[in-house]
């Protein structure tokens, strides 16, 4: 498995985690904010807790809370990975 495939395994899973109503099947990379039934703020912040934890890294601000798709926090996951 490629470190891109082992990425997105693992930041679907966060997403799956925290959204329940979702599953493999119906997961869309590109599936945004106001897609989600219960994508609020907290939600918001779990999932940058969770990406945080999964990969160790710190997030600033600035670059999660503009975040609207999974794939927009698979692109910041992969520039903070290959920035550490």
């Amino acid at each position: 498995m490629s470190t891109n495939e082992n990425l997105e395994e693992k930041t679907m899973a966060i997403f799956l985690n925290i959204f329940p109503e979702i599953n493999e099947s119906s997961f869309d990379w590109d599936k945004v904010q106001n897609d989600y039934e219960n994508w609020d703020s907290f939600a918001h912040l779990r999932i940058v807790t969770e990406i945080e934890e999964k990969f160790g890294i710190t997030l600033e601000m600035d670059d999660f809370v503009y975040i609207q798709s999974a794939a927009g926090f698979l692109k910041i996951i992969k520039e903070n990975i290959t920035h550490k």
